[in-house]
C-alpha cells in the first residue's frame, strides 16, 4: 500500500498543472475585481425577490452581520412575501431592542430603520433597473428560478454587480448568455448561491481532487433522494389570481398562461425550473464539476469534443419531472486528466433511483465503510467520487470531505484547505468582492458552464435511453436535432436574455 505523504512532491506538481491550466478564478487566490468600491464605502443593496432563500436569509434577516451594507431598494412580485419581511423587522426591532446582548440591541436600530422607513418597493425589476439605478450598487436575486437568468442578465447590462439564486438559468441558451455577459463585464462581481463552495470541506475537497490523492477519477455519483413531481398534465381550469400577486409579472418571459395556483410549484414543471437537478445539482455536483475541471471544455477552442449524454427514467414526461431520473455524462479527457463519467441518481425517497441505493452501498463497501456507516455515507443527498486509489465521500452541500479506504489516507488532510482562502461567508465573498476584493469562487464565469451541463442533462430526460452528444465549446446538440429545439425557449415581447 503506497503513503500518499511519499507522492507529496508529485501531487503538488500535478496540482498546480491543473490550476494553472483552469485559471485563477476557480480555486486559487483570484483577481481583484476593478469595481468602483472601496472598503470603506457603504454597499447599497436591490434585493429582488425579498423572502427568496437568499434573500431572506442571507440578507432581510441578516443585514446587520455586514459592515457598511444598507438594504436600500426592493422589489417583488407578491406582497404577500414584502409583508413576511416588512414583519421580521418590526419583530426583531422589537425583540432585539429588550436584549441583553448589545450586539443586538445595535442590531435593533437597523431594523427600526428599515421597519420605520421602508425601503422603495417596485415590482416590475425592469422599472426599478430603469428609474432607481442611481439609488443601489449591487444586486440580490432570490425570485422563482425561471427568472434568475433573465434579472442576472439585466442587471449585468445595467452595470451593476449580481448575486443570484441557483439555478443560475434554466435553459443552456440562458446559461450561455450569462456566460457571455460575464466575460463582457468582467469588472463586475457575480456569484451563484451555491453556498456550500464558501466552506473550508469543500475548498479542501477540491484541492484534494486537483492534487491527484485518489489517483486517476473515472465516475462520479451524485445522488438525491426527493422525487420528481410527475404531473401528467399542466394545472387545468383557471382560478383568480390573489390581489397581493401580479400574475403577468411572475410569469416575466415565459409564455404567457391563465393563473392557476399550481404553477407556483415551480419546480414541477419544465418551463419553469430544471426540476430538483437544477434545485440540488448545483451543490451536490459542485466538488466534482470544480475539482475535475470539466469547464475546461467550455474554453475548448478546437477538436469539437463531446459530452455523451443519456437518460433512464419512470417514464418520459414533457410537461413535469419523472418520479426517478439517472442521467450519464460522458465526459471526454480534458488535459491530463482522463475520461470521467458523471451519474445523477435521484428518486422517491428513501431510495434514488430503482437499483442505485444497493450499488452505491457496494461501492461504498468496496472500499472498507461498514454497514454501520452507510447511512451516515448515503444520506438524502450527497455525492462519491471514484478515483483508482479510493473514493471521497461528501454531502449535500459539498461541506465535508471523507477519503475511503480510511488507513490509505491517513495522512491527508482533509478538513482544511492548504492553499485556498477561506470567506467569512458565501455572500461576504461577494460583497468583498463588490468592494475590490477577490473574484468568487462561484463566478458566472466558473458556474455559467456548470449551469450549461446541468441543463442538457434535464433535457435528456425528454428522450429517454436516446444519446444526446453536447459540444460544450459550440453549445450546440451535434446527433439530435429533437434535443436541440430545447436548448433554448421563445421570450415573451419586452424581455431579453
Amino acid at each position: 500500500m503506497s503513503d500518499p505523504r511519499a507522492s507529496a512532491d508529485l501531487t503538488r506538481r500535478r496540482f498546480l498543472r491543473a490550476t494553472a491550466a483552469v485559471g485563477g478564478p476557480l480555486i486559487l487566490a483570484s483577481p481583484q475585481t476593478a469595481f468602483s468600491f472601496r472598503a470603506n464605502d457603504r454597499l447599497r443593496l436591490a434585493i429582488v425577490g425579498m423572502a427568496g432563500y437568499g434573500a431572506y436569509f442571507g440578507f432581510a434577516a441578516a443585514i446587520h452581520t455586514y459592515a457598511n451594507v444598507e438594504y436600500a431598494v426592493t422589489c417583488d412580485v407578491d406582497l404577500r412575501k414584502v409583508r413576511r419581511v416588512y414583519d421580521l423587522w418590526r419583530q426583531r426591532a422589537a425583540q432585539w431592542s429588550r436584549s441583553d446582548q448589545s450586539a443586538e440591541r445595535a442590531a435593533a436600530e437597523i431594523y427600526e430603520r428599515l421597519a420605520s422607513v421602508k425601503p422603495p418597493l417596485y415590482a416590475d425589476f425592469r422599472r426599478m433597473l430603469d428609474e432607481a439605478a442611481n439609488q443601489f450598487d449591487a444586486v440580490v436575486v432570490a425570485t422563482p428560478d425561471h427568472t434568475h437568468a433573465n434579472i442576472a442578465a439585466a442587471a449585468l447590462r445595467a452595470g451593476k454587480p449580481v448575486l443570484v439564486e441557483k439555478p443560475l438559468a434554466i435553459s443552456a441558451h440562458e446559461a450561455r448568455a450569462l456566460h457571455r455577459l460575464a466575460q463582457r463585464h468582467e469588472r463586475l462581481p457575480t456569484q451563484m448561491n451555491n453556498h456550500g463552495a464558501a466552506t473550508r470541506g469543500f475548498r479542501r475537497g477540491v484541492e484534494i481532487l486537483r492534487e491527484g490523492q485518489l489517483g486517476p477519477i473515472r465516475e462520479v455519483h451524485v445522488f438525491f433522494s426527493r422525487g420528481g413531481r410527475d404531473f401528467a398534465a399542466t394545472p387545468q381550469g383557471t382560478q383568480e389570481a390573489p390581489p397581493e400577486l401580479n400574475w403577468d409579472l411572475w410569469l416575466a418571459q415565459v409564455r404567457w398562461r391563465a393563473y392557476h395556483s399550481e404553477w407556483i410549484n415551480r419546480i414541477a414543471w419544465r418551463e419553469t425550473s430544471l426540476g430538483e437537478l437544477g434545485n440540488f445539482g448545483p451543490h451536490s455536483a459542485n466538488m466534482a464539476f470544480m475539482g475535475l475541471n470539466v469547464g475546461d471544455l467550455w474554453r475548448d477552442d478546437g477538436g469539437g469534443k463531446r459530452i455523451r449524454v443519456r437518460a433512464e427514467c419512470s417514464r418520459a414526461n414533457q410537461v413535469s419531472y419523472p418520479r426517478w431520473e439517472r442521467i450519464h455524462w460522458e465526459i471526454p479527457p480534458r488535459g491530463e486528466l482522463p475520461a470521467v463519467t458523471f451519474t445523477w441518481h435521484h428518486g422517491y425517497p428513501p431510495d434514488y433511483a430503482p437499483g442505485s441505493r444497493a450499488q452505491l452501498e457496494q461501492t461504498l463497501r468496496d472500499h472498507g465503510a461498514a454497514d454501520r456507516e452507510l447511512t451516515d455515507l448515503l444520506p438524502s443527498a450527497g455525492c462519491l467520487i471514484l478515483g483508482s486509489r479510493g473514493l471521497l465521500a461528501t454531502n449535500s452541500h459539498n461541506t465535508t470531505v471523507r477519503l475511503l479506504p480510511a488507513d490509505r489516507f491517513t495522512g491527508v488532510e482533509q478538513a482544511q484547505p492548504l492553499r485556498t482562502p477561506v470567506p467569512p461567508s458565501h455572500y461576504g465573498e461577494w460583497i468583498d468582492a463588490c468592494r475590490g476584493g477577490p473574484r468568487p469562487m462561484s463566478c458566472f464565469e466558473y458556474v455559467a458552464p456548470f449551469a450549461e451541463f446541468l441543463a442538457v442533462g434535464s433535457l435528456a430526460t425528454r428522450f429517454p435511453d436516446e444519446t444526446i452528444e453536447f459540444e460544450p465549446a459550440s453549445g450546440r446538440i451535434a446527433n439530435h436535432p429533437r434535443a436541440a429545439e430545447f436548448l433554448s425557449y421563445a421570450y415573451r415581447a419586452g424581455y431579453t436574455i
